[in-house]
């Protein structure tokens, strides 16, 4: 998959298979949309097309307002490549970029420079300053200037219309299971391994600091969670801890994301994991002695077993 930076940039004679939107966490029904994407590109013999925007729109156009993400640009990235789009383009988005119009952008900037042939767009997509999004009138503007459109119908799961927003507020609940059915993966977060306090070293529960280096992410509220924790192509059984430690921190604002990998033996320092989250086990709690808190992780540890031999079968 090629990555380009600007729609300015492409640089492709044949035609086009667009398809556009922000595509926050790549849930199925952003996959339904990619996968109509790539078929109609494949039979038309037109290359696949996905356009999204860095920063996102609402950081632009709601100034001030704190956005969190299912997926860091990195992750987005990385997932987009794994759908068989032909090229990606992350386009910048400005207070200037959002005055165009639909035709502004759909002829001027997409027909214009990446040749666009057809249109796939979400049930609930709209384009430009005017918002256009009724079907009749896209299809009537495409037949006036060479493209075709295709809608792709929602994508429901119990009952509810699948969205970034939806997922982004389960995940903030810490409803893990109900974001991964939505996500159709498991929500997960990839950073470093850095040095802590190794307080749980000293309790016989050790754990790795997973420094993200993105303040976008968006994570699951505080609490134990039952996790897996991969690397180096090995996957382990984890309890992760997501909070302010009250236990061992007096009135400490700041986040912690730490993973104690169960049987696992060795020194993570430095490496990259990634931890999946799989289901929540109770809140952030601030124990009376370190004593109770080992306790509560030796049981923490039995469910996240059970949980994990639960999914293995």
């Amino acid at each position: 998959m090629e990555v380009i930076e600007d729609i300015g940039q492409y640089n492709w004679e044949g035609g086009a298979c667009v398809t556009v939107g922000t595509f926050d966490g790549l849930h199925i029904g952003h996959r339904k949309i990619i996968k109509e994407l790539v078929q109609n590109a494949r039979s038309c013999g037109l290359r696949s097309v996905v356009i999204t925007f860095d920063p996102h729109p609402r950081q632009v156009l709601a100034k001030g307002s704190v956005v969190r993400f299912v997926l860091t640009r990195k992750e987005k990235v990385d997932m987009m490549s794994t759908l068989d789009v032909d090229v990606l383009i992350i386009h910048p988005f400005s207070r200037e970029f959002a005055a165009l119009t639909a035709k502004d952008f759909l002829v001027d900037m997409l027909c214009a420079r990446l040749n666009m042939k057809c249109l796939v767009k979400g049930f609930n997509n709209h384009f430009g300053c005017d918002r256009l999004s009724d079907l009749n009138a896209l299809k009537t503007l495409g037949s006036e200037h060479g493209f075709e459109v295709v809608e792709v119908e929602e994508e429901c799961h119990g009952g509810v219309t699948c969205s970034s927003t939806v997922v982004r507020r389960m995940i903030a609940e810490g409803r893990m299971g109900a974001a991964s059915a939505v996500l159709g993966y498991d929500y997960f977060v990839e950073g470093t391994v850095v040095h802590g306090r190794m307080i749980g070293r000293t309790i016989g529960f050790p754990t790795a600091n997973v420094y993200i280096g993105d303040d976008s992410k968006i994570l699951p509220r505080p609490g134990a969670y039952v996790a897996t924790v991969e690397f180096d192509g090995s996957k382990w059984p984890a309890i992760l801890n997501i909070g302010s430690n009250p236990t061992v921190n007096d009135e400490c604002d700041r986040v912690f994301l730490e993973a104690h990998l169960i049987g696992f033996e060795g020194d993570l320092y430095g490496r990259r994991i990634r931890v999946n989250v799989l289901r929540h086990i109770r809140n952030e709690v601030k124990f009376g002695s370190l004593s109770e808190l080992k306790q509560q992780l030796q049981q923490d540890e039995q469910v996240a077993v059970s949980v994990i031999a639960q999914y293995a079968s």
